[in-house]
């Protein structure tokens, strides 16, 4: 293989990792987001299981903040172990009805519903969003 080869095949491999590049990094930030919306998704179902299990509420406590969401029994004030603490590129704010929530905390009763309205919580990274909505009625949890 000559010199002139091999800077051809550089030249090349240099211009595929050029154009790749931009791509990769859209592919990973959505993955993150992705990846938090699941970890939001599993935590709400925990908090809502944990009340019906317990026969006591439990809040989802989102703390923007700290970019973290946790769990704690309403009468003991306990946390528990599970912790979604989200990346530095990912935002999260707390809807009520469209308009931003005074408090940032969800309460799931014991019959599995939710204390207050219907809420949605609300991740979003530079180019996209992802809108976690817990019913008020029946504390399903949906994803848009």
């Amino acid at each position: 293989m000559t010199l002139v080869e091999l800077l051809v095949v550089l030249g090349i491999v240099g211009l595929i990792l050029g154009i790749s590049v931009p791509g990769l990094t859209t592919y990973a930030n959505q993955t993150r987001l992705n990846a938090a919306t699941r970890q939001v998704i599993g935590l709400l179902g925990l908090a809502r299981s944990r009340a019906i299990s317990a026969h006591e509420d439990h809040a989802v406590l989102v703390d923007a903040q700290r970019r973290q969401i946790t769990v704690e029994s309403v009468v003991s004030g306990t946390p528990l172990e599970q912790v979604v603490r989200l990346p530095p590129s990912i935002n999260v704010e707390v809807e009520v009805a469209g308009e931003p929530a005074q408090e940032s905390r969800l309460v799931f009763r014991p019959t599995g519903s939710l204390a207050g309205r219907t809420t949605s919580i609300i991740l979003a990274d530079r180019k996209k969003r992802s809108t976690v909505t817990v019913s008020g009625i029946t504390g399903a949890v949906t994803v848009e």
